[in-house]
């Protein structure tokens, strides 16, 4: 664990005590039920990007102009915030550099969201979207599914669901565990070392995100997926967030379903390695950025 995460993850320790709440606070606050898309200013400028609206929800296509490199590929980027919070900052510099990178299309689908819609709504409207929309442009062998937190749930679930599944996946931090009873208790003993999660906001999630759709579904919860035939996979995770112990065991189904993968577990918290201000962070983005490449 770098220098510079450490510092990182005490002074987040130190902000919760505070009055204001500190990360956790603001994650709090960031999921209680955001669905407004705010493009940052960054993303006007060298960049080819396309706004498309499908089915009444907005989809931004993104090519670098500056590199020079071009690509077959496409990469479908579902970001996280449990189903209630639209894509951040992180999300849009993420999308930026791996186009720029990789030569690749990089589409971010802002799918439909909670308290209005639910996950199976969503992941519904995915697939018509891969369907109608992704498979006119890209051959499945062309396509790569990525997602952090809900997003990475969304990927695998979507992923289970279709017949003509995409080349490989890039799966960050999913959010596993999120039943209620044992895996609550597992959670809520995991809460303070994570800076930036709480169990309170899993339950928010369950109660909007997975609304009528049951805890232990495929459809949410990536440890009662079968991953028979599943395409290949690049995992990363941290061990500082309430979601490791039943990450370990989302890893054990993998396992036991043959599927190929590469996992990196870092001593850090949720969706690390999304986070460039951290040299794991910047390695991590390297390594997305050969696996989408090659």
């Amino acid at each position: 664990m770098s220098i510079v995460y450490k510092v990182a993850e005490k002074g987040c320790f130190i902000l919760n005590k505070l009055p204001g709440g500190g990360p956790k606070g603001d994650m709090s606050e960031l999921i209680s039920g955001n669905d407004e898309i705010k493009l940052p200013r960054s993303m006007h400028s060298g960049l080819d990007l396309k706004e498309i609206s499908f089915e009444g929800f907005t989809v931004h296509r993104i090519r670098t102009q500056e590199s020079g490199l071009s690509s077959n590929k496409a990469v479908l980027f579902l970001p996280g915030g449990g189903g209630m919070a639209r894509a951040t900052k992180v999300h849009y510099d993420t999308a930026k550099r791996l186009a720029a990178r990789t030569g690749a299309e990089i589409i971010i689908a802002h799918y439909p969201l909670a308290p209005k819609h639910n996950v199976r709504y969503a992941l519904e409207w995915l697939e018509r979207f891969y369907y109608r929309e992704l498979l006119k442009d890209y051959r499945t062998e062309d396509i790569v599914f990525m997602g952090d937190s809900a997003g990475a749930n969304l990927i695998l679930s979507l992923a289970y669901r279709l017949k003509d599944k995409p080349e490989s996946l890039i799966v960050i931090s999913p959010a596993c565990g999120l039943e209620n009873g044992h895996n609550r208790d597992i959670r809520i003993e995991m809460e303070p070392k994570d800076p930036i999660l709480t169990v309170a906001m899993n339950d928010l999630i369950a109660e909007h995100w997975c609304r009528n759709v049951p805890l232990d579904s495929p459809d949410i919860s990536p440890e009662y997926i079968d991953y028979t035939g599943f395409p290949p996979m690049l995992l990363f995770y941290g061990t500082h967030e309430l979601f490791y112990p039943h990450v370990i065991n989302y890893i054990k189904q993998l396992q036991k379903n043959r599927v190929f993968f590469t996992a990196v577990e870092k001593p850090m918290c949720h969706d690390w390695a999304l986070v460039k201000y951290f040299p794991e962070g910047r390695e991590a983005l390297i390594e997305m950025e050969n696996w989408i490449r090659k």
